[in-house]
């Protein structure tokens, strides 16, 4: 029976731990990108200022641009060579990377490309300052905080490890396995899930909202 037991539950373990697995992977993915702003800004900045076009700097972040955001670079570069208007190539930039710090760097280079301006540069400038500062922010957050997370975590795991131990006496085990005992172990489950996910939630620090989510349109 406990053989049976484990065989079903099993694939659901491998599931979790997949689906767990791709979530770290999309996060740290997500990480990789915010930390390669600041990188990706200042090449925009040296391009335009060697004399450069617009298309031309964010073409060549497909090649010297950082790893984490070079794939969607060269996607730019492929559509704008295969006759797709500057427009589009932004777009799907926009929709590509759905992130606030690249909305506002996609609308100053469409205005920038659109209508000229001898402010650019600067305004690059301050938005790769702005983004170093957060950058930097959000992290001596995390460091701060993170040992009141690690603490947390194990005060959810400690009496887990406290009731294996207990089960391994005789009367502990036929305790639990009375109806008031598995009553008891599924509210502590209930308990320490509810506490665990609530913990991680206030945990979280809030997101940057977009402010230029509508497509670009050429008129």
């Amino acid at each position: 029976m406990k053989s049976l037991a484990i065989l079903i539950l099993f694939p659901f373990f491998l599931l979790a731990l997949y689906a767990a697995f791709l979530i770290r992977n999309k996060s740290q993915t997500k990480k990789h990108q915010d930390e390669a702003w600041p990188e990706v800004l200042d090449l925009i900045i040296s391009a335009l200022q060697s004399g450069a076009s617009i298309s031309e700097s964010l073409a060549n972040l497909g090649r010297v641009g950082p790893k984490a955001v070079q794939n969607k670079f060269k996607e730019f570069e492929k559509n704008l060579s295969a006759g797709s208007k500057f427009e589009d190539c932004l777009n799907d930039l926009k929709q590509d990377f759905s992130n606030p710090i690249t909305d506002q760097l996609f609308e100053c280079l469409y205005f920038t490309a659109k209508f000229g301006s001898k402010n650019a540069v600067k305004v690059l400038r301050e938005l790769s300052e702005y983004v170093s500062a957060d950058l930097a922010l959000r992290s001596e957050i995390s460091t701060r905080f993170g040992w009141i997370k690690n603490s947390a975590n194990l005060a959810a795991i400690a009496p887990w490890i406290l009731l294996f131990i207990l089960r391994t006496q005789e009367n502990a085990r036929v305790a639990y396995l009375q109806p008031t005992g598995r009553a008891i172990m599924i509210f502590g489950v209930i308990a320490t899930l509810t506490a665990y996910l609530w913990m991680n939630k206030i945990a979280r620090l809030p997101k940057a909202k977009r402010l230029f989510t509508m497509q670009i349109v050429e008129k």
